[in-house]
């Protein structure tokens, strides 16, 4: 299909998925966040840049109250989204905009944070937490924040997948004088998501188990999204010409890529599982997900979801109401 007349998909038709992530210890780290929020003074609330709504945990809201928080975007370097975009969401500019990689990038939050310290009348310590769902960058940004505050080593394990912190760690010094103590704590899903989108975004981007979403499936969701990003099909045009057709993109792909089962024949499904991969570990460039040229896409995804509580609260109500 010729670059110039290729139109994208708008729409993607939703499969049937799990609609929850959501294991034994997210449940565990949540009641001990509740325990711990009365000794914090801070949290460091973090989302992955390259799907800032669908890594936006509501469960958060009732935990930290009216505690102080910084909204912090990691994967920066990855994330196909103007800086714009964020300062339009967030007016109170009360979030901060990171590349883990890149100690000059956390400064602004470590002053941020300073700030708060700044305001305090008593002498001890500021203790943060940081919070946001599966492997969005916690780890590796408490590891930066402590490289780049204090010159030390990495505190806590990273990886490429999900469910790599299990446990809320110790504290972590970042900075002194004044002293900044930081604790980690796992990755939490929400409980259930809101549509099939969501899900979609969370595999694709490596926030659930990628396991649960057929390969196949994410690759044609990345394709669709990769072509809303660029229409042009720019992005992936050394494997392939511009495609809605995810089964003729990884026929390309393998044959660019030299993926051949036994006897020759296209293997699409490792094609999918290393096309997608590359684009999770950021090796193919930067891609974004979510409405991110809405203006008032954070709005509306805000009333989405209270209405969804409401309709929850309904359900609930209901159910109490029968049992007497």
């Amino acid at each position: 299909m010729a670059a110039a007349n290729f139109i994208p998909r708008t729409s993607f038709p939703a499969p049937t998925l799990p609609r929850a992530y959501f294991l034994g210890h997210h449940a565990k780290a949540i009641r001990k966040m509740r325990e711990m929020t009365a000794s914090i003074d801070l949290v460091y609330e973090v989302r992955d840049a390259r799907a800032p709504l669908s890594t936006r945990n509501t469960v958060f809201d009732s935990i930290i109250g009216a505690k102080p928080r910084i909204v912090v975007y990691t994967k920066k370097d990855l994330s196909a989204i103007r800086s714009e975009v964020f300062r339009v969401w967030h007016p109170r500019g009360d979030y901060c905009i990171v590349n883990t990689h890149d100690h000059t990038s956390v400064k602004r939050l470590v002053n941020m944070s300073k700030m708060l310290c700044d305001s305090r009348e008593s002498f001890f310590s500021v203790k943060v937490m940081i919070m946001g769902m599966p492997n969005v960058g916690k780890s590796s940004l408490l590891n930066t924040l402590r490289h780049a505050g204090v010159g030390r080593r990495k505190a806590a394990k990273t990886g490429a997948l999900a469910g790599v912190t299990r446990n809320i760690s110790s504290y972590v010094k970042i900075h002194e004088d004044p002293d900044i103590l930081v604790y980690d704590t796992p990755g939490v899903s929400l409980p259930k998501t809101i549509d099939a989108d969501t899900m979609l975004t969370l595999s694709t981007i490596g926030s659930i188990n990628i396991g649960l979403v057929d390969p196949t499936i994410q690759a044609d969701y990345l394709l669709y999204q990769l072509n809303l990003v660029d229409p042009s099909g720019s992005l992936y045009v050394k494997y392939s010409s511009p495609t809605n057709d995810v089964e003729e993109f990884l026929t390309s792909y393998c044959l660019r890529m030299h993926r051949l089962s036994k006897g020759g024949y296209p293997d699409l499904l490792g094609a999918a599982t290393h096309w997608v991969d590359r684009w999770r570990k950021g090796l193919e460039g930067r891609i974004a997900f979510d409405d991110f040229k809405n203006p008032n896409a954070y709005k509306e995804w805000e009333a989405m979801h209270d209405e969804q509580r409401r309709r929850e609260r309904g359900r609930q109500s209901d159910q109490k109401f029968r049992v007497a």
